[in-house]
């Protein structure tokens, strides 16, 4: 990747409707050339998929909350029947593995308390875990999706630093 990559990448995470035309004037590439980047990030997993990101409470998704989540002596992650668990459950939007007292943390979005609560009695009852903790968000002051790539551009800039400066004598 170089710095025209990476800049494209940034104007997608911002806005990935955004039209090659521009993104070629912005990054001063050719559409095509845009496009083509666009594929080879792509196949090359750096670009996972494109999405459209929904207001939840505008589809009255009103709780968002975080459930902890402690695996019954011997139980992992490995074991598929937790992945799939994981996978089954639609209101779940994230799910991270956990150095430390907590084995895993779920993100959710979901209707109402009673829906939470039947996905937090759907977890416990399913005998992968110990037990639950939850916490419900009052409110969001920042979510997002993009992913931060300034130490990206700052490793090409400095490497082009190098290359333009001269030997030493």
């Amino acid at each position: 990747m170089d710095e025209k990559d990476i800049m494209i990448l940034e104007i997608l995470q911002n806005d990935a409707r955004t039209p090659l035309k521009e993104i070629g004037e912005r990054v001063k590439l050719a559409a095509p050339t845009v496009h083509e980047r666009i594929q080879a990030m792509i196949k090359n997993g750096v670009i996972k998929g494109f999405t459209t990101i929904v207001e939840p409470r505008k589809v009255d998704l009103d709780i968002t909350a975080f459930i902890m989540l402690y695996f019954k002596t011997g139980g992992s992650l490995g074991d598929e029947k937790v992945i799939e668990l994981i996978n089954e459950i639609d209101d779940i939007q994230e799910c991270f593995h956990l150095a430390g007292d907590e084995d895993l943390l779920v993100k959710v979005k979901t209707k109402n308390m009673a829906t939470l609560e039947n996905i937090i009695l759907r977890l416990s009852r399913s005998g992968h875990f110990s037990r639950t903790k939850s916490i419900i968000a009052l409110s969001n002051v920042k979510e997002s999706t993009n992913v931060n790539l300034s130490h990206l551009m700052e490793r090409i800039m400095k490497q082009k630093e190098e290359k333009e400066r001269p030997p030493v004598q």
